[in-house]
C-alpha cells in the first residue's frame, strides 16, 4: 500500500471516535514516531522507565521485607 493509502485509512478509521479513543490513538502515534524517527532517544527513555520501575519495585520488596523482620521487634527486645 502506499502512503496516501494508509493515511485515508487511517482518517477514515478514526471517524466517529469518542475523545477518550482519540487521544489514545493520537498517544499511539507519538510513540511510534519518536520509536522510528529518535530510535536511541527512545531505546533510552524505554531502559530509564524499565530501570526506574524495577528500582521502584525493590524498594516495596525491601520495605515488605523490613516490615516483617521488625514484626514483633517491641516484643522480642522491650526497651528497659
Amino acid at each position: 500500500m502506499t502512503t496516501q493509502t494508509y493515511q485515508k485509512l487511517i482518517s477514515e478509521g478514526i471517524k466517529g471516535l469518542p475523545p477518550g479513543t482519540l487521544a489514545e490513538i493520537v498517544d499511539f502515534i507519538y510513540f511510534l514516531r519518536k520509536r522510528t524517527l529518535q530510535p536511541k532517544l527512545f531505546e533510552e527513555e524505554l531502559k530509564s522507565t524499565l530501570l526506574n520501575t524495577e528500582l521502584h519495585q525493590l524498594s516495596r520488596e525491601e520495605e515488605a521485607h523490613l516490615e516483617k523482620e521488625f514484626e514483633n521487634y517491641d516484643k522480642l527486645y522491650p526497651q528497659q
